[in-house]
């Protein structure tokens, strides 16, 4: 990672068109620039603002997941992703090493626990899950207080067509791991603009 005056530059690659990669230190101050290299490909490949603006968000959102996972588990590895653009759909994969995500992620209070009985019982739902995320974030190398509310992936998939989460450990890929052996996690995300169309 190259760093300039105090700050990270994450590296994009394009390998070939429609096909890019880019490593980002876990720090929040490379999602500006990640976003405005993730715009620049859309704008590119004919992609109309409006869709540019939902996939902003929700790859937004996976990567503040994944500095949030890398944080928690003490990782300073590089976090890798990876996007290609095929006739006006964007396959988008975020890789870290972080804990990775629990196996049912966007349910992670169990069924009967979804709906407390009262605002104090709510609030501390909200308190216990907080507790289990990070309060700072780096940006720029500097801990940052941060409000990681936990409805990222909820967000992610209401606007995306497809998400998969698979999860990494001594170079296995698996969808369902040990959970005490995970090495991170595999966001696999899917924007498809012809098939919202035809919807």
């Amino acid at each position: 990672m190259e760093r300039e005056e105090g700050k990270y530059n994450p590296i994009l690659i394009e390998t070939q068109p429609g096909s890019y990669a880019m490593f980002l230190p876990p720090d929040m101050a490379c999602i500006k620039t990640f976003r405005k290299s993730l715009r620049q490909s859309l704008e590119a490949n004919d992609f109309k603002n409006e869709d540019i603006v939902q996939i902003e968000l929700a790859a937004d959102e996976a990567i503040t997941n994944s500095i949030s996972a890398n944080v928690t588990s003490n990782s300073e590895e590089t976090i890798i992703c990876r996007w290609l653009i095929r006739d006006m759909k964007i396959t988008l994969f975020i890789l870290d090493y972080g804990s990775g995500f629990k196996k049912n992620p966007v349910n992670d209070i169990p069924e009967d626990e979804t709906n407390p009985n009262s605002m104090k019982g709510y609030l501390d739902k909200v308190k216990s899950h907080q507790a289990s995320k990070p309060d700072c974030l780096p940006f720029n190398g500097i801990k940052m207080g941060h409000k990681n509310i936990g409805k990222g992936l909820k967000i992610i998939y209401s606007l995306m067509d497809s998400v998969k989460i698979l999860f990494h450990s001594n170079g296995v890929v698996v969808d369902s791991p040990d959970e005490s052996n995970v090495s991170g996690s595999i966001v696999e995300l899917e924007y498809d603009v012809k098939k919202r169309a035809s919807a």
